[in-house]
């Protein structure tokens, strides 16, 4: 059901999730402000917003903001005797919501949409009630607002009896970085300089926010950083350990972790669609310099993240079973650029084993594309024309009607043929009869336009051999690929993401974090669909014991 504005429409379920969507790159901040009869906001605690995503009775819960879709988890059921609305609002860091297309609130039972309403052709305002729950008959029931603020999100919020000093900034997230903590004096910055607090030009003894481009309205009272006695953020005091050094401020601390975990869900929103560069990424750092957050909190909280994103970044390039050069030089650059950003000397081992994988997924791929090894073997007789580029031992499988029996002996590629030398038996098989060669786990897979020579063969590095096999084929039959081309195993971008945000980024049996793989659950060869339900996160391990079970 679709709501016009000013239409109400009655929740019949104790729990749902108001969900914001819209197209575009620009970022939609939720907010909630639960109201007493009076039609203000009983403390400040009652105010949900990016800096206190959670209510204290969990009743109200930011959600994770991603690109175009934001939301609110309300549990109706559990919020006081003492709330009687629950008004939902949204607000923009900069420009105006008129610039949002296609803006649309939906209330949601377990993924069910409720109802929707369509905020069609929205003032020239920052900020607005998109709507609110309220009390009615022992129940509750949404009603569609769409009234916004041309004073932005500090009207709203003085509108419902936020406390707003006049001293301290808003509550609504910066456009761009900063975060050098006030000098004694700092003369009027000039247009290049960095956005951050300097001392305020007319008032003395504070602060003043400087964009970038020209002095907001946004302003502190001016504290020592020096002190050990007060607080060089808030300008509380606190306790001076007997030993020396200076303890956290315990005022402090709860509003910096809260902001910190919303800072954490949008670097990863960043990471996974910019990287570690752009204007979205500078605003990451902005936002801690205007709350006053050391960069060394946010370094702190991106090492994880950073290590996820390569994980992810390889996983992802591996879907298809190629590695362009243009994929290896984008990882060395994101790798280079996230070590500018945080220390991940820690994690050296585990980014090295990643470059190694990707360097070899190179390899193979140029392998694959006709660049093949050249072997020497003496004691093998091959044509005088012919190139010899693989011979390793290997065990034949064949399926019989008693039973797979399994045959040792070598598997030699050439220029010009395929062949198996077992213990009393062999088989010869020109390129022009095989029509593919892939390696499956652990196994090698021929297929060919006879039974003899084709089949399966366990070999100590499959997907080396594999590759060399394929390259020598296509060389063979003028079938070598054109850059960038790829085959039907190519996974979308869409299903990559899909995929890994379900599983979680671990492997999906043992919950493995490195090594990560996309599998078919039904295996591609088998005809299973590259879709988001017959794809899995596994890391190499299960991957491989999967290969040993089918």
């Amino acid at each position: 059901m679709e709501l016009a504005r000013g239409a109400n429409a009655l929740v019949a379920a104790s729990a749902v999730s108001l969900v914001v969507e819209w197209d575009g790159d620009r970022e939609v901040d939720p907010h909630a402000l639960l109201l007493a009869t009076t039609g203000k906001i009983r403390s400040d605690d009652d105010f949900v917003f990016f800096n206190a995503p959670r209510h204290p009775s969990g009743a109200v819960v930011l959600e994770q903001i991603t690109t175009g879709r934001a939301g609110l988890a309300v549990h109706l059921s559990e919020i006081d005797p003492g709330v009687d609305r629950v008004v939902i609002a949204g607000s923009v860091a900069t420009g105006s919501l008129q610039d949002v297309p296609a803006l649309k609130i939906s209330v949601q039972d377990a993924g069910r949409r409720l109802f929707d309403y369509r905020v069609s052709s929205p003032e020239s305002v920052q900020a607005m009630v998109f709507g609110e729950f309220y009390r009615r008959d022992g129940g509750w029931k949404f009603r569609a607002v769409g009234q916004g603020w041309s004073s932005g999100l500090r009207g709203l919020a003085e509108e419902f009896g936020v406390a707003v000093d006049d001293d301290q900034p808003p509550p609504s997230p910066p456009a761009v970085p900063a975060v050098t903590p006030p000098t004694a004096a700092a003369p009027e910055p000039a247009p290049a300089m960095a956005p951050g607090w300097y001392v305020a030009p007319q008032h003395p003894g504070q602060v003043q926010w400087w964009n970038g481009v020209a002095w907001t309205e946004d302003r502190r009272p001016q504290h020592s950083p020096h002190d050990p006695a007060t607080c060089g953020r808030c300008g509380r005091p606190r306790a001076v350990r007997r030993m020396g050094g200076a303890p956290p401020c315990q005022w402090c601390l709860r509003e910096v972790h809260q902001l910190m975990e919303t800072w954490r869900g949008r670097a990863w929103q960043v990471l996974t669609a910019d990287g570690p560069r752009g204007r979205r990424w500078d605003e990451l750092w902005v936002m801690l310099r205007f709350h006053m957050v050391s960069e060394d909190t946010g370094r702190e909280a991106l090492r994880p993240l950073a290590i996820a994103h390569l994980e992810r970044m390889v996983a992802f390039a591996f879907a298809d079973d190629q590695i362009d050069q243009e994929e290896l030089d984008e990882f060395d650059r994101t790798v280079s650029e996230l070590q500018a950003a945080a220390d991940l000397s820690a994690a050296g081992s585990l980014i090295h084993g990643l470059r190694q994988r990707m360097l070899r997924g190179r390899s193979l791929t140029q392998v694959r594309a006709g660049d093949l090894p050249r072997v020497s073997r003496p004691d093998l007789h091959i044509e005088m024309d012919e190139l010899l580029h693989v011979d390793v031992d290997a065990e034949q499988i064949r399926y019989l009607a008693s039973g797979p029996k399994q045959s040792s002996g070598r598997l030699i590629g050439s220029s010009r043929k395929l062949r198996f030398i077992g213990a009393g038996a062999g088989s010869e098989l020109a390129w022009a009869k095989i029509v593919s060669v892939r390696h499956e786990y652990d196994t090698v897979v021929i297929d060919a336009t006879t039974a003899r020579g084709g089949g399966r063969y366990r070999v100590r590095d499959a997907e080396y051999v594999a590759a060399v096999l394929e390259g020598s084929l296509r060389v063979a039959k003028r079938l070598v690929l054109a850059p960038g081309q790829r085959d039907s195993r190519a996974i979308p971008q869409d299903v990559k993401s899909q995929v890994w945000q379900r599983d979680g980024g671990k492997c999906a049996e043992c919950g493995a974090q490195e090594y990560l793989e996309f599998d078919h659950v039904i295996p591609w060869s088998r005809g299973g669909a590259t879709s988001v339900d017959n794809l899995q996160i596994l890391c190499r391990g299960c991957n491989l014991a999967k290969g040993a079970r089918m």
